[in-house]
């Protein structure tokens, strides 16, 4: 039975460096992305063009794939001077290509793509009026719109929420007497950058 067992497993990870290496055959795997774009946030309502983005992402294969990024929010209220945070944030993400699952390669001749994207990571929110950081785990949900462009490149639009576990300071940089959830949205625009020695990209073969 223990010979069966390994045997399988040997054989499931054969299978799988197979498919790997298929896939790197076929099509770059790798990409970078960078974006600009706006910040909204919840309690209080606060909204500003001050959100960079870069992310570095894996396809395992076609719908498949992982990406790490990180952004930066500057949050000002500008009716009141002084008032606001910095909010840094890291995350590790799981991305399904559901325009590939969609069809989106034939109807619209491998010019838009959709992706979803999910994950967690850390937070860091430096506020204003206060010395102390505010250290918080994070849940990010998104999806990002492609138009391909060249080989190298897409143009990319994304729409994501962002919920911070365990915060004790409010955007405005106003304290609170207990944790709580905070809420934000990023809409943005930018770029992919496509490389590897494949002339197919992962988002577009």
């Amino acid at each position: 039975m223990k010979k069966t067992i390994t045997f399988l497993a040997l054989a499931l990870s054969m299978q799988a460096f197979s498919q790997m290496s298929v896939n790197r055959n076929r099509f770059n795997q790798f990409s970078f992305e960078a974006d600009y774009g706006l910040t909204y946030t919840r309690n209080p309502n606060q909204t500003d063009y001050k959100h960079i983005g870069v992310g570095f992402r894996y396809m395992v294969n076609e719908y498949w794939g992982v990406k790490v990024d990180y952004a930066h929010d500057k949050i000002e209220d500008t009716g009141k001077r002084g008032t606001g945070s910095l909010y840094d944030r890291g995350s590790v993400q799981a991305v399904y290509n559901l325009g590939r699952c969609l069809n989106f390669r034939d109807l619209t001749n491998g010019t838009v793509g959709l992706l979803l994207h999910s994950g967690v990571g850390y937070s860091r929110l430096d506020p204003y009026e206060n010395k102390r950081y505010d250290n918080i785990g994070n849940f990010i949900i998104g999806g990002t719109a492609q138009v391909y462009i060249n080989d190298s490149f897409a143009l990319r639009g994304d729409l994501s929420g962002i919920l911070n576990f365990r915060q004790h300071v409010r955007f405005d940089s106003s304290p609170i007497g207990e944790s709580y959830t905070g809420k934000m949205m990023t809409a943005t625009i930018g770029i992919t950058y496509y490389f590897g020695r494949n002339k197919n990209r992962s988002d577009w073969w």
